[in-house]
Order: C-alpha cells, then structure tokens, then sequence
C-alpha cells in the first residue's frame, strides 16, 4: 500500500467520523433543546396547576376558619349561658334554704291548757279491815244472806 493512499484513507474515514459525531451533536441538541422545552412546558402547566391548587386550600382556609370561629362563638354563648343559669338557680336555691332555716316561727298566742276530761265511771270503795280485827260483813237491808 502507498503511504498517501493510506493516509487519504484514514482522512476519509476519519472525516467521516467526523461529521457522523457533528451529526450527531447536531442531532444530540436538537433533541435535548426539545426536551427543554418540554420541561419548561410541563413545568409551566404544574405551576398553574400548584396555583390553583393553593388558591383552593386558601378557599378551604377561609371555611374551615369561619366554621371554627362560629363553632368556638356558639360554644362561648353556651357556656356563659350555662354559668348565668347556674348562678341563678344557686341563689335561688340558697335563698329558699336560708328562708327556710332561719325564718323565726311566728309569735303563737299562748292559750290555757284544756280542762282534762271529765271521765264518769262509777267509784270504787275498798274497805280495809285494821289489821289483827275482824270484821264480819254486814248484812244488806233485804235479809238475805
């Protein structure tokens, strides 16, 4: 082989190494430009998509907030409700308890003692005989012992 044949040879070879690399950096960029692209789309379309999701848990935010707040209202009204009845009905109780203890009994009229009963049952006589003596009974008026 000639040495310039071979040196043309390998130029050749090597030029069209060359140009299949140029190629495909060519191709290589292209390609990784469009996937940029892509990416930026995407990462576009996910930021409107973010947005609106944030801007629906700020919606859901203001709710719950105002459900809670109502809620913790309603629970206040309750409870000082609750404390007013309570204090109501323990003053009232008190004060009938204390009426009822301390009242002083009305002055009564003092009255005399009612006669005792008059009981008409007949008397009853016992005689006793002193001791050591006796005494025969007497003998009733009809003289029939």
């Amino acid at each position: 082989m000639n040495a310039n044949s071979d040196r043309e040879y390998i130029d050749n070879k090597l030029g069209d190494v060359r140009t299949a690399v140029d190629d495909l950096r060519v191709v290589m960029n292209e390609r990784s430009e469009a996937t940029r692209t892509a990416i930026d789309d995407l990462r576009l379309t996910m930021n409107e998509r973010f947005t609106a999701i944030h801007a629906r848990f700020d919606a859901f935010d203001v709710k719950i907030d105002s459900a809670v707040a109502k809620g913790v209202s309603e629970m206040i009204k309750w409870v000082v409700g609750l404390f007013v009845t309570l204090i109501v009905v323990v003053v009232g109780l008190s004060s009938v308890v204390m009426n009822l203890v301390l009242r002083q009994p009305a002055p009564v009229a003092v009255t005399a003692p009612a006669p005792a009963p008059v009981i008409s049952t007949p008397a009853v006589i016992i005689q006793l005989s002193p001791q050591g003596a006796t005494i025969t009974p007497a003998v009733p008026a009809g003289g029939k012992p």
